[in-house]
């Protein structure tokens, strides 16, 4: 067997086993606790609460839209990646890639007449995924 079929079905066994460990169990998998230090929020800021004025999306709702900003600086080296929307339900909205030159400012339309829960999402290249969820 070559070295990187080796590689690829070592990894590939890996990750199948991570997976249904984890739905073994859906409810530890899905638990809060498992996501410090994965996700990050304005409540639950984990290792980065130094940075997390700067990460956390700032979401404005206006007749359906909704404007979504990440109050960051953007450089070659330290940028936000992109931005995503997603209904309660998780339907999935739209998302907003940005390279470091671009101001981390986006759009989204929400569908017609939509109440309830929308979660917002914020990459960094450096400081990770951040979320917030707000009622619209």
């Amino acid at each position: 067997m070559e070295r990187r079929q080796f590689v690829r079905a070592a990894l590939t066994a890996s990750a199948s086993a991570a997976a249904g460990a984890a739905l073994s169990n859906p409810a530890e998998a899905a638990s809060p606790a498992t996501l410090t230090n994965v996700v990050f929020s304005e409540d639950d800021p984990g290792h980065f609460a130094a940075v997390k004025a700067l990460h956390v999306p700032q979401v404005e709702v206006d007749a359906g839209s909704l404007k979504v900003t990440t109050p960051h600086p953007m450089s070659e080296a330290h940028y936000i990646v992109s931005h995503t929307v997603v209904l309660g339900d998780g339907t999935f909205v739209s998302r907003k890639t940005f390279s470091w030159r671009d101001h981390p400012v986006s759009m989204h339309k929400l569908p017609a007449g939509y109440k309830g829960q929308v979660t917002v999402t914020s990459t960094c290249n450096l400081h990770d995924w951040w979320v917030k969820t707000v009622t619209v």
